[in-house]
């Protein structure tokens, strides 16, 4: 590694390390900045590569191991570092097309990246889970704390006797690791489609600009994975229904942003079309579950589009 290189590492992974640390050292007013610890690895890794990506990740988890404690470097590395530096390393994945006579390249498949994603960020907060102890039993009383102090600042129309309230916080709790994973993988995505627009106006990004509308998608297994994580999180309990609702809220998350994806396919169509995407990006902001609606129009786009992918990932190039 050039000394160049080794500086780009090391301040990339100080900067992701500095994001988890002032929302543990600050306060929850810097929980904000903790979702953007991914963008400097990101950076790190399409505009300088793979070694200079993993170098900033292993850097960024050493210095939450030394500033902080080791159990929060393990939970960075699976939840931020790991998953940035594999899909920076994939991105710039590319191999000259056959028989090709002017040298053009074929990128690894925008579709591959996206599923790989959601199976780095599963088995990462599953493992993360796993090490932190989940144990509905212990953190039942923790959330039901919570939503009686929420009740009391956002009164319902009527008094909720103690066992309405445990079934609401029973309902919570089971809900919860489905939206969180799925609210995670929007926080890597935007972090990755951020750092590819600053490293491409910085002309330091190889990969060309993808068409995300028209070319995101995910291999049919992503629906059977969804499908599966859904109907196993109704069959078991504890630890058991907590991977599965992590599995089935990053597809199930994967499924309505390609049907997000669909609706700006239409509205390029449509005069009317940037009116309906702001009112339905405006409608979700206020109203978040709504996204789930789209993820009908995600299926069938996962079963009608039609790809002309390789078999084989590219070789760096």
């Amino acid at each position: 590694m050039s000394p160049k290189a080794f500086i780009i590492s090391i301040l990339a992974g100080l900067a992701s390390a500095l994001c988890v640390m002032a929302s543990f050292n600050v306060g929850p007013g810097a929980f904000p900045v903790m979702l953007i610890a991914a963008f400097p690895i990101y950076v790190a890794t399409l505009s300088q590569g793979t070694t200079v990506g993993v170098g900033s990740s292993i850097c960024a988890i050493l210095i939450a191991a030394i500033a902080m404690t080791p159990q929060v470097a393990v939970g960075m590395g699976l939840a931020f570092t790991i998953p940035a530096s594999l899909i920076g390393h994939q991105a710039n994945l590319a191999q000259t097309v056959e028989n090709s006579t002017t040298g053009e390249m074929e990128w690894y498949p925008l579709s591959r990246l996206f599923f790989n994603l959601c199976i780095a960020l599963s088995i990462g907060l599953i493992i993360l889970g796993y090490l932190s102890g989940y144990n509905p039993e212990k953190l039942s009383p923790i959330l039901s704390e919570a939503v009686q102090e929420a009740l009391k600042a956002n009164p319902p129309p009527r008094e909720l006797s103690r066992e309405e309230t445990e079934t609401l916080t029973r309902n919570v709790f089971a809900i919860l690791p489905f939206f969180f994973a799925g609210v995670w993988l929007i926080v890597h995505v935007i972090n990755a489609h951020l750092a590819a627009i600053v490293c491409r106006a910085s002309s330091m990004m190889p990969r060309p600009k993808d068409d995300i509308a028209a070319s995101l998608s995910l291999p049919k297994a992503a629906i059977f994975l969804m499908l599966a994580s859904l109907l196993l999180s109704f069959m078991v309990s504890g630890i058991l229904q907590f991977f599965a609702l992590v599995v089935a809220g990053i597809f199930v998350m994967a499924v309505s942003m390609l049907g997000l994806a669909n609706l700006h396919m239409r509205a390029r169509k449509n005069p009317a079309g940037i009116a309906l995407v702001i009112a339905s990006y405006g409608a979700i902001f206020f109203l978040y579950p709504l996204i789930y609606l789209f993820s009908v129009s995600g299926v069938l786009r996962v079963f009608n589009q039609q790809t002309n992918q390789t078999n084989t990932p590219p070789k760096a190039g």
